[in-house]
């Protein structure tokens, strides 16, 4: 098993038939998508759909390798997108000209594939304004989304580049929402292209409440609205009921950000902005803004990326009070005050391609893809020409920890900085040659990644769900060893780790489309050399260098260790000398108070005896208590000569009984049991007898 292949994918029949029908412009787009355990991955060649279930197709035994779906109609636009729906009951296919929508077939069987594994299907297609798009060359797809709040899972939203988005519920136009000034490609109009005012990417973010508005404000809508002939709809269609909107961000090339609120499903729309972004930057966190993503944390986050290969992570907060913001470009565009404000909290720098430092070039710009991923919030994918980056949005964490936290100490702060992991590069060398990424897919339980390079190569791979959920040695310490650790300094371990972190990735370097050219070859060696040089070695010798002040320090403190230790054997010595001293002074001490004592007492005796004033009774009862002394005395010594005699006699009693038992003869059986009978009729005539004579002493009245 391939350690870039996991699951095998560059042997399976799927991907042999998509590499033979690969685009041949070589850009970054998305002909991979997954929905639960099928994977679907569009033909270019063939104009169709190829599914194949990656989780059943795990086991030894294969029977379907992939199933064709086939449209029924004309696919006739180049697809550069798949998207799966929400319940993976359709699948839209997106290209700069065009929407079709197919509509997928019902599963059953033992592998859970379309129609009971059929191999080729026929699905109902239908295209999504066909004529607008050929009446109007100009026109393009920016960005196709699945409303995530769909009741029918087939409310599509589609993003053009004359800033209107147009809501279809399966085949049918329902609303066209104007998102920016319209644009004409003639005339002065073509100045919105130039500053950049041409709505590039939108999301959804968490649904709100509706604001009370402004009279003033409310009348200003009132108009807007007769102008649009929807005044009586909008009438009708104010319920009782508590309203639902969803804030629609929407991303403009010059960085500002502008909020489309409506319902799912409503007519009436208000759109706000510019957003106040804070703290002000001089280039407005963007010029050359290409992608938007939310992540529905709380408050909501926003990932803003920019073709340089920057990606902005901010948070969307409601704003104390509306800001009126400056006047449009063009007048028929309504814009209310913004009911938000973006605050960027920190900004990272995508590396686009790995190029030696010698040329001097750097990756280059190139449009940046979000793909959010649906196990870990904290996590999202950027692909581009030069490969896949995962990061990680650590202070989504943070802020979940501090809202759920019932203590009104903790504070917020917000100190872990995001983290961006180079899976895979494409472009590690100076030239123009680009090998970008065709598709993108996530797979889910297990997690991992599925990528389908212009090259044809595939790579899967796992993926950790969550990196706080890998045990690490330092997780599990007892309270103690924090204070102890606070006085000691950190680890020695966890300084060798961190000098030996490096600043930059090693990703996975994806395969040319051709072989590489002498020049690339030294480029890539080059590149080698000094990442080998500046991330290893260098790096090495700090390591080496903290080694020796370590080694350093350690034998000073060994040396003073040794000398106390010398310095304590001889206290001990000295104290072992001054105890034993003063143990015998004890004792010779104790023995002399106990003298002094007995000569006291024979003392008191002697003196209460030779008082003229003593009377009879306390002579006499002295007396007594000398002769029972010797009494008692001369008892206990003869009580010691009868246990001695007793212990004798008892040993000899012993004795004897053995010998007793080593010389006693046995009888034979027969004639004990013989003696046996005749001592039972000897008791029994003994017994008659004792009868017979306690009968006659009755009667005789003894």
């Amino acid at each position: 098993m391939s350690l870039t292949d996991v699951l095998e994918l560059n042997k399976t029949e799927l991907f042999a038939k998509i590499r033979n029908g690969l685009p041949v412009v070589q850009r970054t787009q998305n002909l991979l998508d997954c929905k639960d355990d099928l994977l679907f991955a569009w033909h270019a060649k063939d104009s169709c759909l190829l599914v194949r279930n990656w989780r059943s197709s795990l086991a030894a035994k294969v029977n379907i390798q992939f199933q064709t779906l086939i449209p029924s109609s004309l696919v006739s636009l180049e697809v550069d997108r798949v998207l799966a729906s929400n319940e993976g009951s359709l699948v839209a296919l997106s290209g700069p000209r065009g929407v079709v929508i197919m509509e997928l077939p019902r599963r059953w069987g033992p592998d859970g594939y379309y129609k009971d594994g059929k191999p080729v299907i026929t699905c109902r297609t239908f295209g999504l304004d066909t004529q607008l798009f050929l009446k109007n060359p100009h026109l393009e797809v920016r960005q196709v989304r699945w409303h995530p709040h769909s009741v029918s899972d087939s409310t599509l939203l589609v993003l053009l580049n004359n800033n209107t988005i147009r809501v279809y519920n399966h085949s049918k136009l329902r609303h066209v929402w104007q998102v920016g000034p319209p644009v004409l490609r003639s005339g002065a109009n073509n100045s919105l292209c130039d500053f950049g005012e041409l709505a590039v990417d939108f999301d959804i973010a968490p649904a709100a409440k509706p604001r009370v508005t402004e009279p003033e404000t409310a009348g200003n809508n009132e108009t807007t609205l007769d102008k649009s002939n929807k005044t009586l709809v909008a009438a009708k269609s104010l319920p009782k009921q508590e309203r639902i909107e969803w804030p629609m961000v929407v991303l403009r090339e010059n960085g500002n950000i502008y909020i489309l609120m409506t319902g799912v499903d409503s007519e009436n729309t208000r759109l706000q902005g510019p957003v106040t972004i804070t703290p002000q930057a001089h280039d407005n966190y963007g010029l050359e803004s290409c992608a938007l993503m939310i992540i529905p944390s709380l408050p909501p986050t926003i990932v803003i990326a920019e073709s340089n290969g920057k990606l902005h992570h901010a948070l969307l907060m409601e704003a104390e009070a509306t800001e009126h913001s400056f006047n449009e470009v063009d007048d028929s565009v309504l814009i209310e005050p913004a009911e938000y404000v973006v605050h960027v909290l920190e900004t990272v720098e995508l590396e686009l391609g790995i190029s030696a430092p010698a040329t001097g070039k750097e990756g280059g710009n190139c449009p940046i893809y979000l793909k959010r991923d649906l196990i870990n919030e904290l996590r999202y994918f950027a692909y581009h020409n030069a490969g896949l980056h995962a990061v990680t949005v650590s202070f989504i964490a943070e802020l979940q920890r501090y809202l759920e936290s019932e203590s009104d100490e903790d504070r917020l702060e917000l100190a872990v900085s995001a983290s961006a992991e180079y899976i895979l590069c494409t472009k590690f060398d100076s030239s123009e040659t680009v090998n970008a990424v065709f598709g993108l897919a996530l797979l889910q339980i297990p997690a991992g990644i599925v990528l389908l390079l212009g090259s044809g190569q595939v790579i899967s791979l796992k993926l950790v769900i969550d990196a706080q959920l890998l045990v690490t040695p330092n997780e599990n310490k007892p309270v103690d060893s924090e204070v102890s650790q606070q006085e000691s300094g950190p680890p020695f371990v966890d300084t060798i780790k961190s000098l030996l972190q490096r600043s930059v990735n090693q990703p996975i370097l994806a395969d040319k489309l051709s072989s590489p050219s002498a020049q690339e070859s030294f480029e890539l060696l080059n590149q080698a050399i000094e990442v080998l040089r500046e991330q290893y070695l260098k790096r090495h010798d700090l390591v080496r260098a903290a080694f020796t002040r370590h080694i350093n320090q350690i034998q000073l403190k060994k040396e003073q260790q040794l000398q106390e230790i010398q310095d304590l054997e001889q206290e001990r010595e000295l104290i072992s000398e001054r105890a034993h001293k003063l143990a015998e002074r004890f004792e010779e001490i104790s023995y002399n108070q106990e003298l002094l004592v007995r000569k006291c007492n024979a003392l008191m005796q002697r003196a209460n005896a030779s008082l003229p004033n003593s009377v009879i009774a306390e002579r006499e009862f002295s007396q007594e208590v000398i002769r029972l002394n010797k009494v008692t005395q001369s008892l206990a010594a003869g009580l010691e000569t009868a246990k001695k005699t007793f212990n004798k006699q008892r040993y000899h009693i012993a004795q004897s009984q053995e010998d007793l038992k080593k010389n006693a003869y046995e009888l034979p059986e027969k004639q004990h049991r013989t003696i046996t009978e005749i001592l039972t009729q000897l008791t029994g005539e003994i017994d008659r007898q004792i009868t017979d004579v306690k009968r006659i002493n009755k009667i005789v009245g003894i």
